[in-house]
């Protein structure tokens, strides 16, 4: 085998194109990773790669998700035979960036046709050498007939004893093997499970900010279910942000080995998240893993993954459909669009706030043309400062012009917004301030000064209880430790929920033991009452009741003195307020 392509297979009809080629030249190819019956998907990719010359990575942004590819790009590194390449404009992964890629995003449809395509095939070269012609395709005919004659004739003049040792060397090899199998890998000798058998639930979440938040709701939810024992894993939320937690992986590594380990709830933040998940796949457990962050599926690699995930909350996906629709609305209605977006220079992968930024205006076609109208457009802002993006009169302009302004970060960001512009001390604001999910950050604001209620409205998924679930014991529980369900206790009631299906779902499970198998079984196929509603987990593991999307559109106006919040009915309603003089 001359050369094994990795390749992302959401993209197998551009990789095509490559393999074509090299096959074509007459290189010896794998990369049809449609395995026939019976075959071991593992052990097939495993003994391709072992042959291959060269490993070709195509980076992309759907491979650069995907944990095969990684680990593919992974045995090309560790053999010094990887020849990456790029058919999208896309930051590659840590650890394959010292190797350069060669570009061929300028012909991304087909890459063979990219400038750099030669550039590529003499670095190919280097490792897999020239290509053999007498491999590439011939068509039927005298010369096949005549190759086929000079091999029989070949064949024929061979000692028997050549012929024949490499089959008596493959049946010694097998009977060696079946001796080894029948005296070390007999049922008998298996080793048991060594770990504790108490049933675990781990929580991740930050150790300040809204992760204290999280870790008073799941707790709560499960302090009066003595037979499942609950472990915090903290760091504080800049570490998250950065990857910056070696203390908290090795603590998870060492849980997962010596522990029943059922559920994870968590990671809250979604650049962590990945590296949370690949903990799990490489500890061989399949806890549940009910994630709290927002990140959306493509950016999680969660569609590649094995994993068995779940979210009670909605995500960037639900998010990015509202806000494009509140873009459309609003441009249709007169109302230019403001985007504030976090980022940290310097970091080579995107933040939250990029990526939800990104997937709001994937859905939207017209950007681009909005954009040259000068009817939307977008601030960059380094996290945690925002202020000193609005240092400058122009820049503090927008918050007294007829816009709708969405902030796409952290709650943080949002309360020094408020605080600086939308108090009641300041003139009145035109421009309107929204956010998603910044609940308990307009809550804390509000117990210190008054705010402008009718300029800031948050997005939320957690709206009010229904009757059925306010009084269900859990939801009187709620009620007692936290109060009356309400976008301010959003946190607390989404982790809450968490630990609710997995109690409810261990106690659908009869006397049997508590394992982490069983626990997916019961989330995969029941519902379950939570305090915000009805949680019914979908094939994809989102959830489908109230919690799983937003309530309503454009959904919560914060107005303490309107029974504390305000649902906004519409657009127009916005715009009223917005008008208004």
């Amino acid at each position: 085998m001359d050369i094994f392509i990795s390749y992302a297979r959401a993209d197998r009809e551009r990789v095509k194109f490559i393999a074509g080629h090299l096959i074509s030249s007459g290189y010896s190819v794998w990369w049809d990773r449609d395995i026939r019956p019976g075959e071991e998907f593992d052990e097939v990719i495993d003994k391709a790669i072992l042959r291959s010359k060269a490993i070709v990575v195509v980076w992309s942004e759907n491979s650069i998700k995907s944990r095969w590819v990684k680990e593919e790009a992974e045995d090309g590194l560790a053999a010094d035979i990887l020849v990456p390449v790029t058919i999208d404009s896309v930051t590659i992964p840590r650890g394959f960036r010292r190797i350069q890629a060669a570009p061929l995003e300028d012909s991304p449809q087909d890459p063979t046709q990219s400038e750099h395509w030669p550039e590529f095939l003499s670095t190919l070269q280097e490792l897999a050498g020239p290509p053999n012609k007498e491999h590439s395709p011939r068509p039927v005919g005298s010369n096949n007939e005549s190759h086929a004659t000079a091999s029989k004739t070949t064949s024929a003049q061979t000692p028997a004893w050549k012929r024949y040792w490499p089959i008596a060397f493959g049946v010694t090899a097998l009977l060696a093997f079946a001796a080894f199998a029948i005296q070390f890998i007999s049922p008998d000798s298996l080793r048991p499970d060594t770990r504790d058998q108490t049933p675990m639930v781990l929580g991740i979440y930050p150790s300040d900010s809204f992760g204290v938040n999280m870790r008073d709701g799941l707790r709560e939810s499960l302090a009066d279910y003595p037979a499942i024992v609950v472990r915090d894993l903290e760091v504080p939320l800049d570490d998250m942000k950065n990857r910056n937690a070696p203390g908290l992986i090795e603590e998870l590594e060492k849980y997962l080995a010596n522990n029943n380990v059922i559920a994870i709830v968590g990671p809250a933040i979604t650049e962590f998240t990945p590296e949370v998940l690949r903990t799990v796949e490489q500890s061989g457990q399949e806890p549940a893993i009910i994630l709290t962050t927002a990140g959306s599926r493509k950016d999680l690699g969660w569609d590649d993954s094995s994993l068995p995930i779940f979210r009670v909350g909605s995500g960037v996906d639900e998010r990015a459909a509202q806000f494009a629709e509140l873009a459309t609305t609003s441009i249709e209605n007169g109302l230019d669009i403001v985007f504030m977006v976090e980022s940290v220079p310097g970091q080579a992968e995107l933040t939250y706030g990029e990526l939800f930024f990104r997937r709001v205006t994937e859905r939207l076609p017209e950007w681009s043309q909005w954009y040259r109208e000068g009817r939307v457009r977008s601030i960059d802002f380094r996290r945690g400062e925002i202020m000193q993006s609005l240092s400058q009169p122009r820049q503090k302009r927008i918050f007294d012009e007829d816009k709708i302004i969405i902030l796409l970060g952290l709650a943080g960001d949002y309360r020094a917004l408020v605080e600086n512009f939308y108090t009641t001390d300041v003139p009145s604001r035109r421009a309107l301030l929204g956010g998603a999910v910044i609940s308990f950050s307009l809550s804390a604001i509000d117990d210190q000064e008054l705010i402008q209620h009718d300029r800031i409205f948050d997005m939320t998924d957690v709206f009010q209880s229904s009757p059925e679930s306010a009084n269900l014991p859990d939801g009187r529980r709620f009620r007692e430790i936290f109060g009356v369900l309400s976008p301010r206790w959003r946190l607390e009631a989404v982790a809450y929920d968490s630990g609710l299906v997995i109690k409810q779902a261990i106690g659908n499970m009869g006397a049997d033991a508590i394992t982490a198998e069983k626990l997916v079984d019961q989330l995969r196929s029941e519902s379950f009452d939570g305090v915000t509603g009805e949680i019914t987990f979908t094939p994809s593991g989102q959830n489908s009741g109230p919690a799983g999307g937003l309530q309503g559109f454009y959904n919560v106006q914060y107005d303490p003195v309107m029974a504390g919040w305000q649902q906004v009915e519409n657009l127009q309603d916005l715009m009223a307020a917005s008008t208004a003089e």
